[in-house]
């Protein structure tokens, strides 16, 4: 994966932006914040991560780019990993951001968060988070609106 970090570079001293290892505190948020405190600022503090990353990987631009089915094809097929990298935080960063509006994105983020090396009250709770967040979503999706009711 070659991705593109600059638009993070700036902030290399801010301590609020950076992450104990040295990368932007951004890619720790899909193993460290549950779905249900993602307001409007952090959902955009990701997406505009993610879209401000360039690659030239077709499959991970287009994932970069917003394309569910890429962010998924990315870390479907995975196998858990011994430790948290870079490659790791960032297809997981690219999923969460699909996540947020995608209830299939958010249930692999479930999915996926279970087969992580994180401690297991942690991991327990973010993957149920992203359960939640998915059949919330679905069902938001699949109601349709009430008689009298405008949408």
């Amino acid at each position: 994966m070659e991705a593109d970090l600059k638009n993070y570079h700036h902030n290399e001293h801010d301590p609020v932006r950076r992450h104990d290892s040295g990368r932007p505190r951004v890619l720790s948020y899909w193993r460290s914040v549950p779905a249900e405190e993602f307001d409007d600022g952090f959902k955009a503090e990701v997406t505009a991560f993610v879209r401000g990353t360039t690659t030239t990987i077709p499959e991970w631009r287009r994932a970069v780019a917003g394309d569910t089915a890429a962010a998924i094809a990315m870390v479907i097929d995975c196998k858990p990993p011994d430790t948290i990298g870079i490659k790791v935080d960032f297809a997981m960063t690219v999923l969460l951001a699909c996540a947020f509006d995608d209830p299939a994105a958010a249930l692999v983020l479930s999915v996926k968060l279970r087969q992580m090396p994180l401690p297991a009250r942690l991991r327990k709770q973010l993957a149920t988070s992203w359960l939640v967040a998915n059949m919330l979503s679905c069902l938001k999706r699949s109601t349709p609106p009430r008689k009298g009711h405008h949408t």
